[in-house]
């Protein structure tokens, strides 16, 4: 791509997510741009809606989790290995009791949450953090702290996971086509900036881990191939609550970003005041003027448009009553339950696709992992519990799927007070329509000398694991379930697809969905 076309391109994003919001100056050139993207848009929308509802949640943990920590291997005697809990402890430095062994980062095989064994793997054993056992906070007691409900009673995601509403994808990471370790020490075809945050995340959100030019991601693509069968063409399908991200800009579609309250609109503008109330009327008198200049037409027009589009996405939203308890003092909870409302809203808003984008940060723990893991898990188990429960209130249940993503993992060898940048981790899979209680993917069958039967040794030192599921699978699942349903799309969301998956119309890349 040209340096022109990409700044071009990159412009008009830039410009239509503040015409969205209501509130900022456009150029001349940028309201060219928008009319064009309007009207592009405008174009191509469906006569008739698709007859269902489909939805895809994507939580990003910003800095990289320690996904070794999340899922853990037990032994068990009917196992292949049955001391895969042994191994586990012995790759990440045994136990740290506060006074003996300090640096390590194994949990106590005690202290996990078992969980069922998953059926797809038969005679493994495996448990979770404890903090994934939390539920919604809806309580206090007497010194006015949260009461966490079924602390280590299997509530929060270990209840989800056995009640067959999620399941764990596990060694996941960018990849440009399937690696081993020769592969590795030859540095042939490896993601660009490989164990770099900023690379990392940007791989992962684009699908295109070979280059740093990309400008589009795989939700992005997702978006421009189904925007059509959305009915409101000034609410984009992508909402983010999170801001802007790389991962839902299109090549026509750009998220649409909201905050806890809804969509931002133009400030002070219909706020009741006396003072607002003139602003408001100066803002109307100069957008709802006839302009016979194209360029003075469109900006009117562009913004008008954007001030009326957030005022009913908001009246839409926020007037739709979530009775399933949030955690209201947790801001991911808050964010969460946003999300459900726009969901529980999706009928009203005319939209039958939608692709929502949270994050979660605090997971760059070079020292504190254990700590941090105390507190960030937790945060993690009460939003997505509620969430799931949310949408078994309003039905959506079956039409909504919400997946985890990050950086990269972090290595197994402890750095004597937390865990360094990595690559393969494991990642959470929630929804009516996953195949729940499963491991999916490839857990090595020993973290002291992971083996693949595949790709050999995975262990780049201080167990860096090579990924042997590539995040273009996981993806290609998930655009499938969505309504991709040939191998041109496919590969048009995903450029690396083929490296990893043929197309067949049948076979799911991993088998993670129903």
């Amino acid at each position: 791509m040209s340096k022109s076309m990409s700044e071009s391109q990159a412009s008009r994003r830039s410009i239509l997510k503040a015409a969205a919001a209501g509130c900022g100056m456009m150029t001349h050139t940028s309201v060219m741009s928008t009319l064009l993207n309007l009207q592009l848009t405008k174009a191509v929308v469906a006569d008739t809606p698709p007859s269902d509802y489909k939805a895809l949640v994507c939580l990003f943990l910003f800095g990289g989790n320690d996904a070794f920590n999340m899922l853990v291997p037990r032994n068990n005697a009917s196992s292949v290995n049955p001391a895969e809990y042994d191994d586990y402890a012995a790759s990440r430095g045994g136990y740290d009791d506060g006074t003996n062994n300090p640096g390590g980062l194994a949990l106590l095989e005690s202290d996990l949450l078992p969980i069922n064994d998953p059926s797809n793997l038969s005679g493994r054993s495996f448990g979770i953090h404890h903090g994934f056992g939390h539920e919604a906070r809806t309580e206090r007691d007497s010194n006015n702290d949260w009461i966490d409900n079924d602390l280590g009673l299997g509530g929060g995601i270990a209840k989800l996971y056995n009640a067959g509403k999620l399941s764990f994808l596990a060694n996941v990471g960018s990849l440009v086509e399937p690696t081993t370790r020769t592969d590795y020490n030859n540095r042939s075809n490896l993601p660009l900036g490989l164990f770099s945050h900023a690379d990392l995340q940007r791989h992962w959100m684009t699908g295109a881990p070979q280059t740093r030019s990309q400008i589009t991601g795989w939700g992005g693509r997702l978006a421009d191939l189904f925007n059509a069968t959305n009915l409101n063409p000034q609410v984009s399908m992508n909402i983010s609550i999170n801001g802007v991200n790389i991962f839902q800009n299109g090549g026509a579609v750009v998220p649409y970003t909201i905050g806890e309250g809804g969509a931002t609109q133009v400030s002070n503008y219909n706020t009741g005041n006396l003072q607002n109330r003139i602003f408001s009327k100066y803002v109307d008198n100069i957008l709802d003027q006839t302009y016979s200049d194209l360029l003075e037409k469109s900006f009117a027009e562009s913004h008008r448009g954007a001030i009326d589009a957030a005022i009913e996405f908001n009246r839409q939203v926020n007037s739709v009553v979530i009775n399933t308890p949030f955690d209201q003092g947790d801001s991911l909870s808050r964010r969460m339950k946003k999300i459900a409302q726009v969901v529980a809203a999706h009928s009203a808003l005319q939209q039958s696709r939608q692709v929502f984008f949270v994050s979660l940060g605090g997971f760059d723990n070079h020292s504190g992992l254990l700590p941090a893991q105390e507190r960030l898990l937790p945060q993690i188990s009460r939003a997505l519990s509620s969430f799931y429960a949310a949408m078994e209130e309003i039905g959506c249940q079956n039409d909504v799927v919400t997946f985890t993503a990050s950086d990269f993992a972090r290595t197994l060898g402890t750095n004597g007070q937390g865990s360094d940048h990595a690559w393969g981790a494991n990642h959470l899979i929630m929804g009516g329509s996953v195949d729940g209680g499963k491991v999916f993917g490839d857990f090595p069958m020993s973290l002291s000398s992971p083996q693949d039967p595949t790709y050999g040794n995975l262990d780049l030192g201080r167990g860096r694991l090579i990924p042997t599921t590539s995040v273009d699978e996981m993806a290609a699942e998930l655009a499938m379930w969505f309504g991709v349903d040939n191998a041109t799309d496919l590969k048009t969301i995903l450029p690396n697809i083929e490296s990893f998956y043929s197309y067949s119309g049948g076979q799911a890349p991993v088998g993670f969905l129903m």
